[in-house]
Parts: C-alpha cells; structure tokens; sequence
C-alpha cells in the first residue's frame, strides 16, 4: 500500500469533518475504532479478507459500530475497505491525528524509553511539558532499548535527554577535559 495515499485518505477525512464542523466528533468516532481494532485484530483480517463479501463486511460495521459513530465516519471505513486499506487503518489513524492536534494547535512530542510508561506517568510528563511550553502537549511512546534507564524527549526539533547513558557520558567528557 502506497502509504502516501494514507496521507491523503486521512486528510480528505478531516477536510470533510471541517467543512461538517465535526471534527471533534470525527476524532472521537477514530479513537473508539482504533481501539476495538487493537482490542481484536481478528475484525481487520475479517474487514481485510477478499474471501469475505462486501455485504458481509458491511453487516460487521453496521453492527459494531453504527450507534457508536457518526454516519459518515461509518462510510469512510467502507472506503477504506473498498480501496483494500483497512488493514492500514492505525497508520492512517495517525495522519488523522497528526491533523487533528495541528488544528487544536496541540504540540506532538516522542518519548523514548527502554520500558512502557504507565498513563499516570504519561500524564504528569504531558502536564508538566505542557506548563513549559504554555499550549497542550501531548505524547507517543516509543520502546527503545538504546536508552540506558530514563528517557528522551523530542518536542519539535528539542531534545531532553534525561537518560543514564547520557549523564554517564557527560560525566565521562568532564573527566578527560579535566586530565
């Protein structure tokens, strides 16, 4: 899948919820399925599945998601489904998303961490580097197992490096620029 088609779906899909005045709607709608589709990735391989019908398909979403999500969210996926995208569904998500934070002007970060954070420790980072840049800050964690302990912060082209290889490594340039 050309992933740059992604990119457009997701962009034709929040160009339609601004022009409906939806788009906190639309990004709610996004979420709820994001998250049934990581719960059970069995309704992807159905939803993807060219040995399954389209009416069978379509019966699926109607039933899982018809009362739960606005109307034109419901035939977006269809779309999805009749260009064989579905299956990207979590990579177009993301292009939403990214969209939708740079309209409520929301600043994107990546955390880096050896470990998965908890959503209270989450949190307390998003406040706290929401405070420091006075707008919302929100963040994606990624699992990174070069980082020795701590953690590093990319906010825009900023990075906050609170590791231990990297303290370990500044105590290491003060002791041979000390020799």
């Amino acid at each position: 899948m050309d992933h740059s088609l992604l990119k457009h779906y997701a962009q034709a899909y929040f160009s339609l919820a601004k022009e409906k005045n939806k788009i906190e709607v639309f990004h709610k709608d996004l979420n709820l399925i994001s998250g049934v589709f990581k719960k059970n990735d069995e309704i992807i391989k159905f939803l993807s599945s060219p040995m399954v019908m389209k009416k069978d398909k379509d019966q699926l979403l109607e039933n899982a998601f018809k009362k739960e999500v606005d109307i034109a969210t419901l035939g977006f996926l269809q779309v999805l489904i009749k260009k064989k995208a579905i299956a990207y569904f979590d990579e177009m998500f993301k292009h939403f998303e990214h969209l939708y934070h740079e309209d409520q002007g929301i600043l994107e970060g990546r955390v880096y961490t050896p470990f998965e954070l908890s959503e209270a420790t989450l949190h307390k980072l998003e406040e706290a580097f929401s405070e420091k840049y006075q707008k919302k800050v929100v963040f994606r964690v990624l699992i990174d197992k070069k980082v020795i302990a701590g953690m590093r912060v990319y906010i825009d082209d900023t990075l906050y490096d609170y590791s231990i290889d990297n303290k370990l490594n500044q105590v290491r340039n003060k002791l041979i620029v000390q020799d």
